[in-house]
């Protein structure tokens, strides 16, 4: 007679360790369909950081140029240029971009990807009083996305 205890062990024997085909198929297509779900998630989400970064950035560049012409920095006129061929925003110092000092410029490039677009590529900042030559808005793009940088002719600028 077989004791009871030596059935569960030859039983036991004929098991292997590990996964089988469907278990691991199972968990390749719960990947598979979690990352289907977030990759467009995620291609959003970085659209939206290169808009709202490069508007936040051409806020900042403005508002540094209007800052420089208000204290009188060089005894000169402050503008911003943007130069889309570089992906570019031109701080400068003059009373236009063509009569500009290059060598006090400040560029900063923004992704290639953005397109900022105006009535006027170029705004300057009066000195010491701050007015603008720009009255209107400077939208930034990232296809469908949008967001909007407006400059009245007193020299307020506004994320909207």
């Amino acid at each position: 007679l077989q004791s009871m205890n030596s059935l569960p062990a030859s039983r036991n024997k004929n098991r292997r360790n590990g996964f089988t085909l469907t278990e691991i198929l199972l968990v390749m297509v719960l990947f598979v369909s979690t990352f289907s779900l977030l990759i467009p998630i995620g291609f959003r989400l970085y659209r939206n950081t290169l808009v709202d970064d490069t508007s936040r950035t051409l806020v900042e560049t403005l508002r540094r140029a209007r800052t420089y012409a208000q204290t009188g920095r060089g005894d000169a006129a402050y503008g911003v240029k943007i130069v889309s061929a570089s992906s570019s925003l031109v701080l400068f110092q003059g009373n236009s971009y063509a009569a500009r000092n290059a060598s006090e410029d400040e560029v900063i490039y923004y992704s290639s990807t953005v397109t900022i677009s105006a009535s006027s590529t170029e705004t300057v900042f009066s000195r010491l009083y701050g007015t603008s030559t720009v009255d209107g808005a400077w939208t930034v793009s990232f296809g469908a996305l949008t967001s909007v940088v407006s400059i009245n002719r007193q020299g307020t600028i506004e994320l909207e």
